[in-house]
């Protein structure tokens, strides 16, 4: 018993499977499951749990089953970079999957050089993530590149006499990345930006933010947060009166539900949503979440379900749990996951393209319709 609350108290859980650890297989699957990023990472478990067991009902990997061993990183850098190296180390996991912030994932990422264990990151946006020249390092979500250019392009073709925008963010890797990417290809489509806000994750009040964007003569408003802040700051603007197009970098079930009716038209690019979700897979997908968590089935749900089914078709490609086998064998392996067909480029970042959201009567549609 003793052990068992050690486990717990270092943020490790059991693993569900009980065979012995010869016949297993492990992935480290770390994330924010406590603090103001849980949504996320509940999402990420859950996405998880269903490819896991979809492998094991399949046979497993090598004729072995996986086995999960979570660990909590609640969003922080530090935390991160610990719970990495006791998966890494301790637990031997093969493959490490997480985080879902930015600067966790950053730092979990030197302990995955470290270790020389593969990591494959699940939400984390930041460009820098696969441009540090770290080999050991792949992503499942689109970054925050493609991101950022997705809504500056749509924005343009929206919009096209509305060439005055304004920015709000932010200040920590996923914010600023978002900024400077959308500004460099704003530029490009004859945009100018006339007002910059940024501010400290868990803030609560953005009037003074959203007041100097008012009086800055903006036309549209751009905004990179996370769900929490990004539903204070559409209620903000709503209760403010400041009638511009919101473009958000982010939009979750959660957002809608934060948000409420202040979501109302918001557009903001996606790696996943019901309505985008039109491969088969994608629609199971969405299927088992409701089926087995009564939840809708969200962007995170993906990542995490592909990132399972990459380690699968990884070890499987390498014939091997050797780890540089593994990290090699991700280079090139290509699989039909929730979103459609899906490989790494040569900086391990997904190749596929992002989709972008309208919310309409409270729920998300396919904007380009």
């Amino acid at each position: 018993m003793k052990l068992r609350n050690l486990a717990i108290a270092l943020g490790l859980s059991a693993a569900f499977a009980v065979t012995p650890a010869s016949a297993q297989i492990k992935l480290g699957v770390f994330g924010p499951f406590t603090g103001d990023a849980a949504a996320y990472g509940q999402s990420q478990k859950e996405g998880v749990e269903i490819a896991v067991k979809e492998v094991n009902a399949a046979g497993g990997v090598l004729g072995k089953k996986f086995e999960i061993v979570y660990a909590d990183d609640a969003g922080k850098p530090e935390q991160a970079a610990a719970v990495a190296l006791r998966l890494a180390n301790q637990d031997e996991v093969t493959v490490l999957l997480g985080s879902i912030s930015s600067g966790a994932s950053l730092a979990a990422s030197q302990i995955a050089a470290q270790t020389e264990t593969p990591q494959i990151v699940i939400t984390s946006t930041a460009q820098r993530i696969t441009t540090q020249g770290n080999p050991w390092v792949f992503r499942s979500t689109i970054p925050d590149t493609a991101f950022a250019e997705s809504l500056a392009a749509f924005v343009a073709k929206k919009y096209p006499n509305k060439k005055k925008y304004a920015f709000i963010y932010v200040n920590d890797d996923f914010g600023k990345g978002g900024f400077e990417k959308f500004n460099a290809k704003a530029k490009t489509l004859g945009m100018t930006l006339v007002a910059d806000e940024k501010y400290a994750r868990g803030d609560l009040d953005f009037t003074g933010q959203l007041t100097r964007i008012r009086s800055s003569g903006a036309e549209v408003l751009i905004e990179w947060s996370r769900y929490a802040e990004q539903a204070l700051i559409s209620k903000q603007k709503k209760q403010m009166g400041l009638n511009i197009p919101l473009l958000a970098g982010d939009g979750t079930p959660k957002y809608l539900e934060l948000a409420g009716d202040a979501a109302e038209g918001v557009v903001y690019p996606t790696d996943f949503a019901i309505p985008t979700a039109k491969t088969a897979i994608g629609m199971a997908l969405v299927k088992s979440v409701k089926d087995n968590y009564n939840r809708l089935a969200d962007y995170t749900h993906a990542q995490a379900y592909d990132a399972v089914k990459l380690a699968a078709a990884a070890i499987t490609k390498a014939g091997s749990t050797d780890k540089a086998k593994v990290r090699d064998a991700l280079k090139t392996v290509e699989i039909n996951g929730a979103r459609g067909v899906f490989k790494f480029d040569a900086k391990g970042d997904p190749t596929h393209s992002a989709a972008m959201i309208v919310v309409k009567g409270g729920k998300e549609a396919d904007a380009n319709e």
